[in-house]
């Protein structure tokens, strides 16, 4: 019984944590912040020295472990390496500056510009930008003199030391057992959709089958594009079964649907316990023994380029503002705590790009910090004189912070809140006024972003979810572009063959990528009942959940080589070929009203397409026809004509929520 009980509690974890990813990145930062914590104030009471000098190492060990997840060695201690080394500069141009107050407002202001700027060029980037903000922030609240900032530096070696004990000793990157763990959680969420068949389930187990794919291409096993192969099987099962189960389906089809369903997912867990060591133990290798497959080396212009394409001018120029306007207000509050309402700017902008993103992250933080300020006031009187159960409340904070703060941001803010207030409760400051002190500054931050947001260079949700949407049909039709007729070029050539298989594949993830980042983006919009009150919107998401089943049908059509008869090979390709116009003439005018464009294609262009497309692959010609059918359905959804009165009374509604 308790063995069940037990099974239950830990696949409802892996439904909720595929892989759990989430669970061993929080493990690792809770022990290498104890362990850090452990080293760093034993050796500041030994020697009669402030414990304040261990707050840099402290603080590298609660936030690098997030962001260190790279597979090969080498890798991960670069990584580990420029994390460290921005936190270093970072703490001591603050301290250094700190002497200065001007200088160091406007330094505080430079750093948050770079990180802001930096943001999406990937994970390393993100965590030095994290790590540059709060470590010039703790180098301006604590202003060390000389020596104590040569000291804080020499311990806070013990940050990337305890985090490399526990990251490649104690709680190890297991690729291999991880891989097999998110095969689990697609198979949960595959085996959810038997008893509940819906559009959320099946979102659900598209993004279990993304992180899936993630594991895979870190393992990259000889057996990889059999893996992938298995998994879109699960998913075309599992979509055949969702749209089958309405009430106009009869109970013989929903069995047959329930068996292929079952027998797909019965064929993905044979694939997950197949020996893997060898892949394992050649993944996390050193650098110089891992045979790295580079197709194209680019030049550094092209790299630099690339980068720049990544920086995000807009977000960074918006936080900047809200931040100098925030830093004014929140001087006159508190000279000492202003930058909480600083920081606070820094991370409701964190990878938003919306105003609704906007309300919606601030919203959150706001009711994490209301929460756990009144739990950290009610904890501190009891655990203060109890060492052992202060520090375990202490780590608990640490890991939920660092459970929920990169998926569930209120929980995460709720968890650091009630640390920040457990530390300073026990360093003696007086609960009651700092706790109103750090709602005050935090208000204060999110109405300043809230208004910059509104007022400074607006992006509104609806234009964010048009542009995601124009991102979903695009994909939509690289997926028709390819697997409608890309096979037929590759017939009598197995490199050809492979090369189409290959393209359809990265074709319908680039599919599966843009509509997660389009749920993303429908979240807030979601959470504010907006789309209660335009029908619309929620009318479009369901054809296009539909177009995508039907296109990973007709992806998963394209890998096979069923024979078939000539003159019905001839006749699917005619069909098939009105079909993939149709579809593509569609999703041409939809992706020409959302891009702002004339058109989609050029015209050498879609001469190439129409003369493809004459030559259509007969497999693919019954999922194009279903596809063309739900293309058709989200065109009409989606130009259908509003009345004047809804447009008006849409357009205050969203003003005033948006």
């Amino acid at each position: 019984m308790i063995a069940a009980a037990f099974s239950r509690v830990a696949d409802r974890l892996l439904a909720a944590d595929p892989g759990l990813v989430r669970l061993h990145n929080a493990l690792r930062v809770a022990l290498a912040c104890l362990l850090t914590g452990v080293a760093s104030i034993a050796w500041t009471v030994s020697h009669q020295q402030p414990i304040t000098l261990a707050a840099p190492g402290i603080l590298f060990a609660m936030v690098a472990p997030l962001f260190v997840r790279d597979a090969r060695r080498s890798a991960w201690f670069g990584t580990l390496f420029c994390l460290y080394l921005c936190s270093c500069v970072c703490f001591a141009a603050a301290s250094v500056l700190s002497r200065y107050p001007l200088a160091g407002d406007a330094g505080f202001l430079v750093v948050m510009f770079v990180g802001m700027l930096c943001q999406a060029c990937g994970p390393r980037a993100l965590g030095c930008a994290m790590l540059g903000v709060v470590c010039f922030y703790l180098g301006l609240y604590l202003h060390p003199s000389m020596q104590h900032l040569v000291v804080s530096l020499l311990l806070s070696a013990f940050g990337p030391v305890m985090v490399t004990v526990v990251g490649r000793v104690l709680v190890p990157t297991r690729v291999s057992a991880s891989f097999r763990l998110a095969v689990h959680t697609v198979t949960l969420r595959a085996t959810r959709l038997l008893h509940a068949p819906g559009a959320a389930n099946l979102s659900s187990l598209n993004e279990a089958a993304l992180s899936l794919e993630e594991q895979l291409a870190l393992l990259n096993p000889p057996d990889a594009e059999t893996i992938r192969e298995r998994i879109v099987e699960v998913e075309v099962a599992a979509g055949q079964h969702a749209f089958a189960a309405g009430p106009a389906s009869g109970s013989v089809v929903t069995l047959a649907r329930v068996e292929a369903l079952r027998h797909a997912i019965g064929r993905l867990r044979e694939m997950a316990w197949r020996d893997r060591t060898g892949s394992e133990a050649a993944l996390l290798a050193s650098g110089d023994s891992v045979v790295v497959d580079v197709r194209v080396v680019n030049s550094a212009t092209q790299r630099f380029a690339d980068l720049r394409a990544k920086f995000c001018w807009l977000p960074a120029t918006r936080a900047t503002t809200a931040a100098f306007l925030a830093m004014l207000i929140g001087h006159s509050l508190s000279p000492e705590r202003w930058f909480w309402a600083v920081i606070t700017t820094f991370v409701v902008f964190l990878g938003t790009r919306s105003r609704a993103d906007t309300v919606y992250r601030g919203a959150q933080r706001l009711v994490g910090t209301l929460a756990g300020a009144l739990v950290s006031v009610l904890l501190v009187a009891p655990l203060h004189g109890s060492p052992a159960l202060l520090v375990t409340a202490m780590v608990v904070c640490v890991f939920g912070w660092a459970y929920f703060i990169l998926n569930a941001y209120a929980p995460g803010v709720f968890f650091i809140t009630v640390l920040v207030g457990l530390v300073y409760g026990e360093l003696g400051f007086a609960m009651g006024p700092l706790a109103e002190l750090r709602i005050e500054e935090v208000l204060v931050g999110c109405l300043v972003s809230f208004a910059v947001a509104m007022l400074m260079m607006p992006l509104a949700a609806t234009r964010h979810v048009e542009a995601r949407r124009g991102a979903v049909l695009a994909a939509l039709r690289e997926v028709v572009r390819v697997a409608g007729y890309s096979r037929a070029h590759g017939h009598g050539a197995a490199d050809g063959a492979a090369e189409a298989t290959s393209d359809a594949t990265s074709a319908m993830r680039k599919l599966d990528r843009s509509w997660h980042d389009l749920r993303i983006a429908l979240k807030p919009l979601q959470t504010q009942r907006v789309v209660v009150w335009n029908p619309d919107v929620e009318l479009a998401t369901g054809s296009l959940l539909c177009c995508l089943h039907w296109a990973r049908v007709l992806s998963d059509s394209s890998r096979r080589d069923d024979a078939v008869s000539a003159s019905a090979a001839l006749n699917a390709a005619e069909v098939g070929a009105a079909h993939v116009e149709s579809i593509v003439a569609r999703l041409d005018s939809l992706i020409a009203r959302y891009s702002g464009a004339g058109s989609a294609l050029g015209g050498l262009e879609k001469r190439e397409a129409s003369a493809a497309a004459l030559d259509v692959d007969p497999d693919a010609a019954p999922a194009l026809a279903q596809l063309d059918g739900a293309v058709a359905q989200l065109f009409d959804r989606l130009t259908q004509p509003a009345s004047q009165t809804r447009r008006i009374f849409n357009w205050a509604f969203r003003s005033r929520s948006v």
